[in-house]
């Protein structure tokens, strides 16, 4: 007897709507992989098709994207891009792989920050 397929999300296409998801959350399928464990060719594949991936697979994609599942499957609609958990994520993730690199590296590129972050501050008091 043929497996039945998972019905498609009721407001459109399940593919469409992750990708879309992924893109607002500024990743590629790549950073999504690292984030979720599923492996960039079968988030692929997810994009590619309009029913529903398995449970499991659906979570896991919710928390690698920073939403819930509802949103992910149409049944609430999305949180704007820009969020702050989305942006949270990519920047704790880059943090993270700033931590792994030596001392004299960190230094320098903390030293740039702050300087981009003093000159915004500057650059908001004059105006």
């Amino acid at each position: 007897m043929p497996r039945e397929k998972s019905p498609s999300p009721p407001e459109g296409h399940f593919g469409l709507r992750l990708a879309d998801l992924r893109r607002a959350a500024g990743l590629s399928q790549t950073d999504l992989q690292n984030a979720t464990g599923i492996s960039r060719r079968m988030i692929a594949h997810y994009e590619g098709r309009p029913a529903l991936p398995p449970g499991h697979v659906l979570a896991a994609l919710a928390d690698g994207l920073g939403t819930s599942v509802d949103e992910l499957v149409g049944k609430k609609p999305a949180r704007p891009s820009g969020t702050k958990t989305q942006a949270s994520r990519r920047l704790l993730r880059r943090l993270q792989q700033l931590e792994k690199l030596p001392l004299k590296d960190k230094r320098e590129l903390l030293g740039i920050i702050d300087t981009y972050l003093e000159r915004h501050r500057l650059l908001q008091k004059a105006s």
